[in-house]
C-alpha cells in the first residue's frame, strides 16, 4: 500500500509530549515502511523546518551511526523559564553526572528506532532515556525558531513535571548517591555524639547544658540521615518505578482515539 502523505494521530486525551512521541514511533515502526530518517520536532515554529536538512546532513557525515539532537544556542523565553530551566540543568548535573543539554527536536537514523522502542522508560522522557542508553548520540547547535501563533503554554509547574521525568530515569543512580551520602551523615552524626559524650564525661572544660543540647540536636539530624538511608535502601531493593503494562509497545494504540491519512 502506498504509506505517503499525513497521518494524523488523534489520542483520546492529552498525555504529554513524550507519551506523543513514544505513541508516533510505535505507529511508523508498525506501518512498516520505506524510509531513512525518523524526525521528531514540534509544529509550533520552535523547531525550525529550515534545520531538518542540517540535522540530515549531519547524520549523513557520521555515516548514520548516531542520533542527532538539537541543541540551543539562543533560547526565546522569559527571564523566569531560562532560570528554572538552567537550574535544572544544573540539578540534573549534580544528582546524574550527566548534561543534558537538548530536547526532543532530533534525527533518528531508521535502524535505531527498534533500539528505542526497546527502552522501558522512553515514553516517560525520551531524551533523558537516549543520554542513559547505549545507542550512540550527537548534537549540533541551533537557534530556537519564533512561534508561528499565540503563546507557549509551557508553565513553571510543567517544567518541574517534565524536569522530575527525566531525573526518574536515573533514580537508581540518584538513590544511590542519597543512600552515600545519608550513610555517611549518619556515621558523622553518631561519632559526634559520642566525642561529645565522653568529652562530659572526661573534660574538665563543660558549659552547662551545651552538651546535653548538641547530643540532642545531632540526635535528630543522625535519626533522619538513617531514615533516609533506610529509605533509599528498601526503594533500591524492591525496585519497580514504571508500569509496564501502560507503557508495553503492543498496547499503544489503547491511547489512540482514530487515525486519519
Amino acid at each position: 500500500a502506498d504509506m505517503r502523505g499525513i497521518h494524523y494521530i488523534k489520542l483520546k486525551s492529552n498525555k504529554g509530549n513524550q507519551k506523543a512521541i513514544f505513541i508516533g514511533m510505535n505507529y511508523l515502526n508498525e506501518l512498516n515502511v520505506e524510509y531513512d530518517y525518523l524526525i521528531v520536532m514540534d509544529s509550533d515554529g520552535e523547531d525550525r523546518p529550515q534545520d531538518v536538512p542540517k540535522l540530515i546532513e549531519q547524520s549523513k557525515n557520521q555515516n548514520n551511526e548516531h542520533i542527532i539532537f538539537a541543541s540551543r544556542l539562543k533560547r526565546n523565553e522569559g527571564l523566569v523559564y531560562k532560570f528554572f530551566y538552567y537550574f535544572y540543568k544544573l540539578v540534573f548535573k549534580l544528582l546524574t553526572g550527566q548534561k543534558l543539554n537538548f530536547g526532543n527536536f532530533s534525527c533518528i537514523p531508521k535502524k535505531f528506532l527498534k533500539n528505542i522502542l526497546d527502552l522501558q522508560t522512553i515514553s516517560i522522557h525520551y531524551s533523558a532515556s537516549i543520554l542513559k542508553s547505549k545507542i550512540s548520540y550527537s548534537t549540533i547547535s541551533f537557534n530556537k525558531g519564533k512561534r508561528y501563533d499565540g503563546i507557549t503554554q509551557t508553565n513553571i509547574t510543567s517544567i518541574i513535571i517534565h524536569a522530575l521525568k527525566s531525573l526518574s530515569i536515573y533514580y537508581e543512580e540518584i538513590l544511590v548517591k542519597f543512600l552515600i551520602f545519608s550513610a555517611i551523615g549518619g556515621m558523622l552524626g553518631m561519632l559526634s555524639i559520642i566525642f561529645i559524650f565522653f568529652n562530659k564525661l572526661f573534660s574538665s572544660f563543660v558549659l552547662i547544658g551545651w552538651s546535653s543540647n548538641m547530643i540532642l540536636g545531632l540526635s535528630i539530624i543522625t535519626f533522619m540521615f538513617l531514615s533516609m538511608f533506610f529509605a533509599c535502601l528498601l526503594i533500591l531493593l524492591n525496585k519497580n518505578p514504571y508500569n509496564q503494562s501502560l507503557d508495553n509497545n503492543k498496547n499503544y494504540r489503547s491511547f489512540i482515539d482514530k487515525i486519519e491519512n
